[in-house]
């Protein structure tokens, strides 16, 4: 039966990216832990002929940073780890209406995309946010090669940069993969009839 197809374009999470984070954040904060309890296992306060608490207090205090970042390092490895052994599909999920970021421990969420806006940097040259050094490349060079500025206006920071922080393929390979997709968002025309077209699946 014919119909409107529905086009689905995939891109997975670099789960082994994932994982080599979640080593680096771990060395610090291994670091920093070490730190803490060398600094803090030498406090004593409780006052005495030989110990000042009041002392003791100071350099807890001056030293508070270290235990936080050490924690803040710890969570930020736990939450790269837990991504990289996730056990659902990750990836992210783009067709004409939607753009769904499944992105496990760091949340699922949908954009409609008729309130996106897509733009190349050729197109934001004169624009208050600059094109950068990229806007003066060639305009096919930029269409086949980066991912466009995506913006909505639920999103916290753009959504380009999000996808290419968790998926598995490079600047081009994402281009490339999402050009018939974005071509779609930005023209807003439908499909032509036939199956629904899974680029790569989860």
């Amino acid at each position: 039966m014919g119909g409107v197809a529905t086009e689905v374009v995939v891109l997975p999470v670099a789960r082994g990216r994932a994982a080599s984070r979640a080593l680096v954040c771990s060395v610090p904060a291994f670091l920093l832990g070490i730190t803490t309890i060398l600094i803090y296992g030498r406090l004593n306060f409780v006052p005495s002929g030989v110990s000042n608490r009041l002392v003791d207090y100071s350099i807890a205090a001056i030293s508070l940073p270290i235990p936080l970042i050490a924690v803040w390092t710890a969570l930020k490895a736990l939450r790269w780890l837990l991504l990289a052994a996730w056990p659902a599909r990750l990836g992210v999920v783009a067709d004409a209406d939607n753009l769904t970021l499944r992105l496990g421990p760091f949340g699922t969420r949908t954009y409609d995309t008729a309130r996106l806006d897509v733009r190349y940097p050729f197109e934001l040259s004169q624009d208050a946010d600059g094109g950068g050094f990229e806007a003066f490349l060639p305009e096919d060079e930029q269409r086949a090669k980066l991912l466009p500025r995506i913006l909505h206006p639920a999103a916290r920071e753009p959504l380009h940069r999000v996808i290419l922080r968790f998926v598995k393929e490079s600047e081009p390979d994402a281009a490339r993969t999402l050009r018939p997709i974005i071509d779609r968002w930005r023209s807003g025309h439908s499909v032509d009839d036939g199956e629904p077209l899974l680029k790569e699946s989860l």
